[in-house]
């Protein structure tokens, strides 16, 4: 018997998104903490996720939501920056000069299961504004 440990981890499987997963129990950005209280990884889905820049001048973040599984919407990320997409938040700042995306860290935040678009949607909100990252991060008005 597996013990499950509360945190975000990697598949194990060494899946496309492994090398970018941000492991830990505690999410930080900007001064505000949450703790993960569940067992997440690649394969979690119905999130919400924080991109963060791993390059210790800048830790900008970014807050997301997905139904699908994590690793299928980190791939349309890594895709933002590989073909320069800078319409997108992520695509912009992994462009930026002296970044990459070996400088992209991703971990989920919170499982809304089956909640909903909209109540994932609220949560979102809900940590764009907890962790300030309208003011001090990458999401943008739309």
């Amino acid at each position: 018997q597996k013990r499950i440990l509360k945190g975000m981890t990697k598949c194990g499987k060494n899946g496309s998104s492994c090398p970018y997963i941000k492991e830990g129990k505690i999410i930080k950005v900007n001064n505000s903490e949450w703790k993960l209280n569940k067992q997440l990884d690649c394969n979690s889905y119905n999130l919400v996720y924080a991109i963060s820049c791993n390059k210790d001048t800048c830790k900008m973040v970014y807050i997301g939501e997905t139904k699908r599984m994590l690793h299928s919407r980190v791939a349309e990320h890594r895709g933002y920056v590989s073909n320069m997409e800078t319409d997108k938040a992520t695509g912009a700042h992994f462009n930026m000069p002296g970044h990459s995306l070996a400088d992209l860290r991703v971990s989920a935040i919170e499982h809304t299961k089956g909640r909903g678009s909209e109540y994932r949607k609220e949560r979102e909100h809900y940590f764009i504004r907890r962790f300030d990252t309208f003011h001090r991060g990458l999401n943008k008005q739309k």
